[in-house]
């Protein structure tokens, strides 16, 4: 077995040489372009490069001027494939890129197969070049076709007879113009009055009824072929593929994305929709708040952030998030957190909130959801904050350490919300002096794949921002910025998250 790189910037086309090629006993890996190309013949060599010759960015011409010029892929082989340049046109560049075949498109799939193989050892393949072909084409479902156009007769391959439903391998032209859409009928006079004047090859798409009524959908090539020494054109002849399944499945791959982007908007609609458009002023205290979605996650958890003026001027608040399975996260987060808010506004108690919001959640509760949260009450007045925690990622307090900023953890937590009917909830009090900041945040924030040590980095970045902001000016939007940024490098989160933090100014 030979591994193939096939670089093709039409997919159709890609499809057809990998499925022959496959069958053909080779491995094969595709590129697009010649710069993808590139990249994966220089980290895994491949046994034959087959490339298409005009393609944007980097050509074929320009790959194989680069193959050549690194020790590494100068050895490949490679074949140069076009539908665009005859023969006589595209050989003397090819030999000054040492490019030692090149085949027309479309070319017959005993050719391709042939050609691959006169380039590796001998002995490789030892099933039969027609053995090759036939399987190739029952694969690949395509056939060859040829018309006399002295008699206006075609001659088609027995699978393609078969493909279509035909009751013979041969037909007049009117017979298959009747079976062609009358959209595509002038493509057919366009294809073979292109291939009759230029003597270069075309390829189109046609939609046929095949005999049962069900329209196939090929892909069908056409090329001239001279009759005598006069080169006077009387047939032509190519290659049709049906590609109805292909076709049928982008267009449901396609519709499946429309699909999923309007679930997807919906959500994140109803998300914000939830989440507070404004967050409170309040003297000495400097508030910001954010939320990132994941972009390509249906299954994520719904997190929250609210931050509300309670009785004596202090401020609640609490960031959260909604697990489960079998009700979607989303919408379970807008009843919690409006339970939550009601629950404060008559005591806002941060471990009696968590009471009672897991008591709900308990006698509620019909399936596998549960709520984590961290709720905290801030008394400016005092500088006292105290929290509670239900399950959930601990929170952060960063302080000043001279020029630079130090960071710990509130490890006192409870357990989830939603899960053990008599669960208590441990509260912590603390002062939050001058210019310091208290962050909660969900476990989207930290959760990446393949990260390691999470906690310690956390506290890094946290410590690393809040020492690089002027200890003069409010600081909450920035440092919850600078906070996300430094803990996903620029890239989509995993799960959605959500950051609020508390600056006393």
């Amino acid at each position: 077995m030979a591994t193939v790189l096939v670089v093709d910037d039409d997919a159709p086309s890609r499809e057809f040489l990998r499925t022959l090629l496959c069958y053909g006993g080779h491995q094969v890996e595709q590129a697009s372009d010649g710069g993808s190309a590139l990249a994966m013949a220089a980290r895994r060599p491949p046994d034959v490069v087959i490339t298409d010759v005009l393609m944007p960015g980097l050509d074929g011409y320009a790959l194989a001027h680069a193959l050549r010029g690194e020790p590494a892929t100068r050895h490949i082989p490679i074949v140069f494939s076009t539908a665009h340049f005859g023969v006589q046109e595209v050989r003397p560049r090819a030999d000054a890129c040492g490019v030692q075949h090149v085949i027309l498109k479309p070319a017959q799939p005993s050719t391709i197969l042939a050609t691959i193989d006169s380039l590796l050892a001998d002995g490789r393949l030892s099933v039969s070049p027609a053995e090759q072909v036939a399987e190739s084409q029952r694969l690949t479902r395509s056939g060859t076709w040829e018309i006399d156009l002295t008699t206006d007769t075609i001659v088609v391959s027995a699978e393609l007879r078969d493909i279509l439903r035909l009751p013979s391998t041969r037909l007049t032209v009117h017979e298959l113009r009747r079976r062609v859409h009358p959209d595509d009928v002038a493509r057919i006079a366009t294809m073979a009055e292109t291939t009759w004047c230029a003597g270069s090859s075309v390829a189109t798409e046609l939609r046929v009824a095949d005999t049962a009524g069900a329209v196939r959908e090929l892909i069908v090539s056409c090329l001239a072929a001279p009759a005598d020494a006069s080169a006077t054109v009387s047939r032509l002849w190519g290659v049709a593929q049906d590609v109805t399944q292909i076709r049928a499945d982008a267009r449901i791959s396609a519709q499946t994305q429309v699909d999923w982007h309007a679930v997807r908007r919906t959500i994140d609609a109803l998300h914000r929709a939830v989440l507070p458009s404004t967050l409170p002023a309040v003297a000495g205290v400097d508030l910001a708040a954010l939320y990132l979605p994941a972009p390509e996650r249906l299954d994520i958890g719904a997190g929250w952030y609210d931050a509300r003026v309670v009785d004596g001027g202090r401020l609640l608040l609490s960031v959260g998030k909604v697990a489960g399975h079998e009700r979607h996260p989303a919408a379970v987060m807008g009843h919690a957190l409006a339970v939550l808010q009601a629950y404060a506004h008559d005591d806002p108690d941060p471990a009696g909130v968590l009471t009672r919001l897991n008591r709900f959640l308990i006698e509620n509760g019909r399936d596998d959801t549960f709520v984590t949260a961290v709720v905290a009450l801030y008394d400016p007045g005092t500088g006292r904050l105290r929290v509670a925690n239900g399950g959930h990622p601990a929170p952060v307090v960063v302080t000043r350490d001279g020029d630079a900023g130090a960071a710990a953890l509130l490890r006192t937590q409870g357990p989830a919300l939603g899960v053990l009917p008599d669960a208590v909830f441990p509260q912590r009090d603390l002062s939050l002096p001058a210019n310091s900041a208290f962050c909660a945040y969900t476990d989207g924030l930290t959760d990446r794949h393949g990260a390691a040590s999470v906690d310690g980095r956390l506290l890094r970045v946290a410590a690393e921002e809040f020492g690089r902001l002027d200890p003069d000016q409010p600081a909450a939007e920035l440092l919850t910025e600078t906070i996300v940024r430094g803990m996903l490098g620029g890239t989509a989160p995993d799960d959605d998250v959500c950051l609020a933090v508390l600056h006393v100014t």
